[in-house]
């Protein structure tokens, strides 16, 4: 009989993945409690301000009008003569 003392038994390759998913789920649960853990003192307010006032009558942007190409082809066109007439 071989003496055990100050010997590491050896793992089978299922009580490998046992232990392996007891550490992943021990992390999983470690990880969720950081997730959805309340630290309120995270957060800060910086100013609280009315709301600024807006102009309905006041359009929002200026309205380009884009020509409507047929396809691809005339678009690409266009856009390549409108570049040879722009200065360098």
């Amino acid at each position: 009989m071989a003496k055990l003392v100050g010997k590491i038994p050896l793992k089978g390759d299922k009580a490998l993945e046992l232990v392996m998913r007891d550490t992943l789920d021990g992390l999983f649960d470690s990880a969720a409690y950081f997730g959805f853990h309340s630290s309120p003192e995270t957060v800060e307010i910086l100013s609280i301000e009315p709301p600024k006032p807006v102009n309905f009558n006041q359009p929002p942007a200026q309205i380009v009008p884009v020509p409507r190409f047929q396809d691809v082809t005339d678009y690409l066109i266009q856009r390549e003569l409108h570049l040879e007439r722009l200065p360098v």
